[in-house]
């Protein structure tokens, strides 16, 4: 197919299409399926230029907005499909399709507007400059440098040549005639020589093998090596330690319970999950300052009414039980009185059963912090013989450490040199670019003038049309209407009315409703005494039971006060561990301020020599932080005054 119909055919799938509301594909088939008779190589360019303008739609369009704000002023709008879609050709596709049949593309479309675009686009200063910039805002800079602009460098000479033709063109210059082709003469087919046998290679003298790199260059000392080894083992050992410790601890203070104890346990637990509720609503106390000045909360008729009714539902039953007792049915006053008896005794059992285990976990504890503190003894003899052996392996690690951090800065100070470089090349290449920016600068200062010119005289022939609209506005009209309010409307309707006539009617229905209110709140008011003098009585029938009811709530409150008291329980057993506890403290406390007089009477002449060593640390990496900021700094007045002779 024709170059040009490829390219209408792309700018029809994409006219009017929106990747928000449309999906590709389908926009793709319908274009494909009104032209059927495509070749297999034309339906694949169309599917790859429409489906490569969608990809990378944000680019193509700021390409193409700064071509129309740039060179693209007099060009139409309706174009910008059209340079979308030659923008993707060029800068994603050019080295795959080839020049020449890019060029045969150009040639099938407007001179004019090829020339413009190609000029813009092929434009050395500002694809290095702000279009560069522009791209990097979308995409990574890195996909810029190796995947677009290596496609416009390579073929800038065939772009220009490309350009200058259609400019040739545009200024109807002559095209050079083509020149005709000559006759070559060819040579004889003639027999050719046969080669002269070639000698052999003399043998290459054999280098002698160096020797191989030493393996202790890539490896580690064998001190730190051992040094790590050892420290993992003691790890791993005061880790086991302290296992068989915390099980030592935990074994003691287990106790086997009986089956009758754990039947019990059991049943409690079970009493205890059973009064837990969840999913209920858990509801707020009300705090004591607002009861304290609390009103008595105001009830409306039907609470009153309710609560009258259970309390009358109350003295019923109240009633029956007199007549119960008078009849000769007994109470269970008895049953209470021993039930109380019961209660009293169970809870002292449960009381000398707690304090009995207590002084059993705690008798336990004590000797579980005995075995301990011989334990940390036994570890402390070891951990002196091997920190004896950890001082002369830091010594000679700190040996190695000071020959590495010389090395170490050597090798600073020549990077910083290489940093210098590239801090003055870096300089060299800001300034460029400075100056191609006041080049820009100044050409878009010159069309925003242009502009501002043509806005202007434009605002000057809106004002003169508003002006006019105004006057034409401001002409007066007469818009005054005389209504008789006694005369009627002359429709010829038996009915009708004049506006005076209706308002006397109205006021007179006003009259009538406003008398039949005034009956029905008379009757509402009578209604209203009758049924308040009914709520007062059943009130002062409420407020006599509720003062009954808080008095025999007040005795069930000192009972309960009464039963929460703990119970006083003295045995011969319980003071008997608690004699055995108070020896065993004794013991474990004596042990540990003989522990104590020990630690203050250690050697003091180790401490002061590694707090030598630490300092003489400290002042060597204070000194070096020192060196390095002074170089530093002497770096940077270099270089801001190698800035201040590049400005000047």
């Amino acid at each position: 197919m024709d170059f040009s119909s490829l390219i209408d055919i792309c700018i029809k799938a994409l006219k009017g299409f929106d990747a928000d509301t449309q999906a590709a594909d389908i926009r793709l088939q319908e274009t494909l399926d009104s032209y059927r008779n495509l070749q297999d190589s034309d339906e694949n360019f169309v599917i790859e230029v429409f489906s490569g303008c969608v990809r990378h739609h944000d680019i193509l369009v700021v390409t193409v907005e700064n071509f129309y704000l740039d060179e693209g002023k007099k060009m139409l709008r309706k174009d910008s499909i059209l340079y979308r879609i030659f923008s993707y050709l060029i800068l994603f596709r050019l080295d795959d399709l080839g020049f020449p049949n890019f060029e045969q593309f150009v040639a099938k479309h407007d001179t004019f507007k090829m020339y413009l675009f190609l000029s813009y686009l092929f434009d050395l200063p500002k694809l290095q400059s702000w279009l560069k910039s522009k791209w990097c805002n979308i995409y990574d800079a890195k996909f810029v440098e190796e995947s677009i602009l290596p496609n416009l460098f390579n073929n800038m000479d065939s772009a220009s040549k490309l350009i200058s033709n259609l400019k040739d063109k545009l200024e109807n210059k002559p095209q050079p005639k083509k020149q005709p082709s000559f006759t070559q003469p060819q040579p004889f087919n003639l027999t050719k020589v046969k080669p002269r046998s070639v000698p052999l290679p003399e043998p290459v003298p054999k280098v002698k093998t160096t020797n191989p790199i030493p393996s202790s260059t890539y490896k580690s000392p064998r001190e730190e090596m051992e040094l790590a080894k050892r420290k993992e083992e003691h790890r791993k050992r005061s880790e086991q330690m302290l296992d068989r410790v915390r099980s030592l601890s935990a074994n003691h203070t287990k106790t086997i319970k009986s089956t009758k104890t754990q039947e019990r346990l059991n049943t409690i637990v079970k009493e205890s999950d059973a009064q837990l509720k969840f999913d209920s609503h858990k509801a707020r106390p009300v705090p004591k300052k607002i009861m304290e000045n609390a009103q008595p909360i105001k009830l409306n008729a039907a609470a009153i009414l309710r609560e009258d009714a259970l309390y009358a539902k109350k003295e019923e039953e109240e009633l029956k039980k007199i007549v119960g007792v008078l009849s000769g049915e007994g109470t269970d006053d008895d049953f209470q009185s021993w039930k109380r008896q019961r209660d009293e005794e169970l809870r002292l059992e449960e009381a000398e059963e707690r304090i009995r285990k207590k002084m059993v976990g705690l008798l336990s504890y004590e000797e579980a912090m005995l075995a301990k503190q011989k334990l940390t003894e036994n570890n402390k003899q070891k951990v002196k013989k091997l920190k004896v052996e950890a001082d002369k392996m830091l010594k000679e690690y700190l040996k190695s450490q000071l020959q590495l951090e010389e090395e170490i800065r050597e090798k600073v100070l020549s990077i910083q040199e290489g940093h210098q470089q590239a801090k003055d090349a870096q300089l060299k290449l800001t300034e460029m670019k400075r100056k191609m920016v006041q080049e820009v600068h100044a050409e878009s200062k010159a069309l925003m003038q242009i502009a501002v010119e043509e806005a202007a005289k434009e605002m000057e022939r809106k004002m003169k049309m508003i002006q006019e609209i105004r006057a034409f506005d401001r002409t007066p009209t007469s818009t005054e209407k005389f209504v008789d309010l006694t005369s009627t409307a002359g429709y010829g309707f038996l009915c009708e009315m004049s506006i005076a006539e209706l308002r006397e009617r109205i006021a007179l229905l006003k009259e009538e409703k406003a008398q039949e209110l005034e009956e029905k709140r008379g009757d509402i008011l009578a209604e209203k005494v009758s049924y308040k003098k009914m709520i007062e009585k059943k009130l002062e029938a409420i407020s006599h039971n509720r003062g009954i009811i808080s008095q025999e709530s007040a005795k069930v409150i000192e009972e309960k006060k009464k039963l929460k008291s703990p119970p006083q329980v003295r045995s011969s057993a319980i003071d008997a561990m608690q004699k055995k506890l108070e020896e065993k403290r004794a013991e474990r406390m004596k042990y540990r301020s003989s522990e104590q007089m020990t630690m203050n009477s250690l050697p003091v002449k180790r401490t002061v020599n590694l707090e030598a060593e630490k300092r003489a640390m400290e002042e060597r990496r204070w000194k070096e932080l020192e060196r390095t900021r002074e170089r530093v700094a002497q770096m940077n007045t270099k270089t801001v005054g190698y800035r201040d002779t590049l400005l000047t």
